[in-house]
């Protein structure tokens, strides 16, 4: 058996991924607003939690984050995704959204646990986001409040249903799968596929930060998306590929769906198939740090061209510098914690 890129520990990297370097390939900027969330997800954070990058008074403001937008629509970016920690919490997040909206950008989604939705939906939906991507490792009350620090699993579903009665009814659902912990409920999931017409999708455990999953066996978190496609199929039949222009968004899930589905099943197999080669986002952390890579950084400070008064031109030169900064594969385990980051 070949030895896959990540998975392996070795220094060596595959000479086919070769993350591309120039911003034309950059089609997919991530924002986190807020390093801070209402959940403490065992994936994202380690148990004695995280310092927070900065206080909130240092954190981008609505005017910073108007500027970095504006100048990435200048140069072609029209997907934008607000992230966090969790966005919802932020108390601007509406009138970011609105800024944003304004810019004539053509998708502006939003990464959520969900808990806020049912007061925030409508709010989102009216200030101009047009898809939400919603998290959940766990259809179990009891395990997703033991994998969320104490998250209420109907919330989460209150937050669903308000989500759909205005309108953000093909949703994406994220679930990150970890052996020994959840993936006992990957077919589960996927079911859900046959109610509604959302894409599920199933993310591969990635280490990141300080953050270890305890009770496990801490060298076997990872299940490849491979087996967790077999065991989908033996539930719900043969899975077959959509191809991926026909999925909103710009991200690297492989796509599939299945006989007697509404909706559809996709997989982001960032450690068993590193995607480097065709990466096409940047990150931009909450405190002004634009990232290449979510595992390895190549950060670059925005500060400067956004204060006291936004250098357009000094943006654009930032983010060109930022892409050149991608590795050429990610390494094992990245240097942050996933709330830091924004995903």
């Amino acid at each position: 058996m070949i030895s896959l890129p990540v998975l392996d520990t070795s220094p060596q990297r595959p000479v086919y991924a070769q993350g591309p370097r120039h911003l034309s390939s950059v089609r997919l900027l991530r924002i986190s607003v807020t390093d801070r969330c209402n959940l403490r997800c065992i994936y994202c954070m380690p148990d004695e939690g995280v310092e927070w990058m900065a206080p909130q008074k240092d954190l981008l403001t609505a005017d910073d984050i108007e500027a970095v937008v504006s100048a990435a629509v200048h140069i072609g970016i029209r997907h934008v995704k607000l992230t966090g920690g969790e966005p919802t919490i932020r108390s601007d997040i509406v009138e970011i959204a609105q800024r944003l909206t304004r810019l004539g950008i053509g998708d502006l989604s939003l990464t959520t646990n969900a808990l806020r939705l049912d007061r925030l939906a409508r709010p989102l939906r009216l200030a101009g986001v047009d898809r939400l991507t919603v998290s959940c490792d766990s259809l179990r009350a009891d395990r997703y409040e033991t994998i969320t620090h104490g998250g209420d699993i109907e919330q989460f579903w209150r937050g669903v249903r308000a989500a759909h009665e205005v309108g953000f009814t093909r949703l994406k659902v994220n679930v990150v799968v970890m052996r020994g912990i959840n993936d006992d409920e990957v077919a589960d999931f996927a079911l859900l596929a046959t109610e509604y017409p959302w894409s599920i999708r199933f993310i591969e455990y990635m280490p990141l930060g300080d953050s270890v999953l305890t009770g496990i066996d801490p060298n076997q978190p990872t299940i490849g998306n491979e087996e967790i496609k077999e065991r989908i199929a033996e539930r719900v039949g043969p899975l077959t590929s959509v191809e991926r222009h026909r999925e909103v968004g710009v991200g690297p899930a492989s796509v599939f769906t299945f006989e007697g589905a509404r909706g559809r099943v996709g997989f982001i197999s960032a450690m068993s198939q590193p995607f480097c080669e065709t990466c096409n986002r940047l990150r931009l952390t909450a405190i002004g740090q634009l990232r290449s890579c979510l595992f390895d950084g190549g950060e670059v400070d925005l500060i400067p061209a956004l204060r006291p008064t936004p250098d357009p031109e000094h943006i654009v030169r930032l983010f060109g510098e930022c892409v050149a900064l991608r590795p050429e594969t990610h390494s094992h385990r990245g240097n942050r914690a996933m709330s830091q980051i924004g995903g």
